[in-house]
């Protein structure tokens, strides 16, 4: 396990150094960030057709544009692809950001560590937000974790004004939501019989 940690971050600290790196990667805003082809173009197909385009092909100096990111983002993207982990502040920070391209770039590897670290930290306050985002990437297991949860803390998390505007933003959640939340109401009269 030992040399497994050691030859993760070995990676992880070229990175960090920008050794040998042979392109730039530009976010939305801030500065770009150097990287390497072949490991862009080997954690994700999506990322490797972007490479092989024209348009990554553009002298003196080539780059990759990944608008989805700031800066911040970008650089957490980078350090997961290259470390293929991610301590558990820095995840929370930006798990959005990182679950939205997990789905966005096809990159498996990302998309299970997501789902394991945001059912890990699921709870009343958050999983509004969490239901919401694992809608639009349509991932149905942390979908059906945050609305099982939901569903266990309804009187709670119904009266918080961040579930009034959770329901102004998403009829259909909602919907889906106080279905489940009705449906988990009457097998609890019924297991009580």
């Amino acid at each position: 396990m030992e040399d497994r940690e050691s030859f993760h971050s070995d990676l992880a600290d070229a990175f960090r150094k920008g050794m040998y790196s042979d392109i730039q990667v530009k976010p939305s805003s801030g500065p770009s960030i150097r990287a390497y082809r072949i490991l862009l173009a080997t954690r994700s197909i999506i990322l490797k057709n972007m490479l092989e385009s024209d348009s990554c092909k553009i002298a003196p100096e080539e780059y990759i544009n990944l608008p989805d990111f700031n800066h911040e983002e970008l650089e957490t993207f980078l350090e997961f692809l290259y470390h293929g982990d991610l301590p558990t502040e820095k995840f929370q920070k930006h798990c959005f950001s990182l679950l939205k391209a997990a789905d966005k770039y096809d990159i498996l590897h990302l998309q299970k560590f997501s789902e394991q670290q945001l059912v890990k930290v699921l709870n009343s306050a958050n999983a509004l937000e969490i239901l919401e985002i694992s809608d639009v990437v349509s991932n149905e297991k942390i979908k059906l974790a945050a609305l099982k949860l939901i569903v266990q803390q309804f009187e709670e998390i119904s009266l918080t004004p961040s579930f009034e505007e959770f329901a102004k933003k998403n009829s259909g959640l909602m919907i889906q939501t106080t279905r489940a939340a009705v449906t988990h109401s009457r097998e609890k009269r019924i297991n009580m019989k």
